[in-house]
């Protein structure tokens, strides 16, 4: 099982990105993907979350620095 310090994730953005990665949205069929209402596309876009935390493919990076 995966584990993840819930303190570095955003609570404001898109959750499975930032524990999953940002390969997330391509292996779901999520209803938000390429809308306004999307609460990943800043991490899509800059790799880090709105807390400065960088979010790799396959999720949060803990060991990178903030």
């Amino acid at each position: 099982m995966k584990k993840v310090d819930t303190q570095k994730l955003s609570p404001d953005e898109c959750w499975g990105i930032q524990i999953n990665g940002i390969l997330h949205c391509q292996k779901i069929n999520c209803k938000w993907q390429g809308l306004t209402a999307c609460q990943g596309k800043s991490i899509l876009i800059n790799g880090v979350n709105s807390k400065g935390y960088k979010i790799g493919e396959t999720g949060l990076v803990e060991h990178a620095l903030k």
